[in-house]
């Protein structure tokens, strides 16, 4: 097995060990998340449906009215498990009630806010291209059927294989790229007081030469996943879902130490690498400069003066 394989083997074991001691409080957490995402769910639909608007014009307005209500009250919670999360993997057994750490004052819930919508503004940039090939691809097929003779079925299935690679290329790329926000998360709940534009310069540096790693972590629940939607959502609730979380705080916990543990993560320690920069740049500057010679000559009384 490979470095990196067994890192994430250790990965996995250490969250499994610390699920099996603290598995009523992950379960619970993961599970009030995902019965308040299906609560606030249901409540969409009865209310279309006993407006009846399910063909009206305001059932646009009302379906994102909902899904940002449960955007904006999930995903706080969300990043409260992972803050739950890391400060186990610190040795602090926090209760369940950390996990609504980012509703405990205006303060916290405005950073964790500022940080969802940036976040969620960068996906959007990435999604929407591949968003309107989606939407033109019709356009595509009926300009390769205009283009080609009738008949040409051969030829213009070929050309529209040819496109679906580039496109499932172009959407791996971007993937890999976006891998860079991976560690995003991680650093809003260790440093909130760091700007956005610090905590995704921060989360690129985490994750410089290790987003292929990140992304085979990530390919590897593919089997729980899948295994969990036969069961109807429940293994996501008693297993699934904690098992990822945990194994995401243990990663990105052991790639900080990597990094060289908290103090990566402040300004005045960035500050302090970048004047330590200078420094030995300018050292090494005048090492390079060659001596200037210094020519003397001799008094009439015989003494040695600079000549320059």
């Amino acid at each position: 097995m490979s470095v990196s394989g067994e890192r994430r083997k250790y990965f996995k074991s250490e969250a499994k060990s610390l699920l099996r001691y603290n598995y009523p409080k992950q379960v619970f957490m993961t599970g009030l998340i995902t019965l308040l995402s299906f609560g606030i769910g249901a409540i969409k639909i009865n209310i279309i449906k006993l407006l009846e608007l399910e063909y009206s014009f305001y059932s646009m307005p009302v379906n994102m009215f909902f899904d940002l209500l449960s955007v904006f009250v999930t995903l706080p919670l969300y990043i409260g498990i992972i803050y739950v999360n890391i400060k186990l993997f610190e040795g602090e057994n926090i209760s369940v009630g950390g996990m609504f750490y980012y509703f405990s004052s205006g303060a916290n819930l405005s950073d964790c806010y500022k940080f969802i919508t940036a976040m969620s503004a960068r996906f959007i940039m990435f999604i929407l291209p591949f968003m309107l090939f989606g939407i033109i691809s019709p356009v595509i097929r009926e300009s390769a059927e205009l283009i080609f003779p009738i008949g040409a079925i051969t030829e213009i299935d070929i050309t529209m294989l040819c496109v679906c690679v580039i496109y499932l290329t172009a959407l791996f790329i971007c993937f890999i790229i976006f891998m860079r926000y991976f560690a995003a998360v991680f650093v809003f709940v260790k440093n909130p007081c760091l700007t956005v534009k610090d905590i995704i310069q921060k989360s690129a540096k985490i994750m410089k030469k290790k987003k292929f790693e990140s992304l085979k972590l990530i390919l590897s629940f593919s089997v729980w996943i899948l295994i969990s939607h036969y069961f109807a959502g429940f293994l996501y609730i008693f297993f699934t879902l904690p098992y990822i979380m945990l194994t995401y705080a243990s990663f990105m916990s052991f790639i900080l130490s990597e990094k060289g543990g908290d103090e990566f993560l402040t300004p005045a320690g960035e500050y302090i690498d970048k004047i330590i920069k200078i420094n030995k740049s300018k050292i090494k500057s005048r090492a390079r400069r060659p001596r200037r010679a210094v020519k003397y000559k001799i008094s009439h009384k015989g003494e040695k003066k600079n000549y320059e």
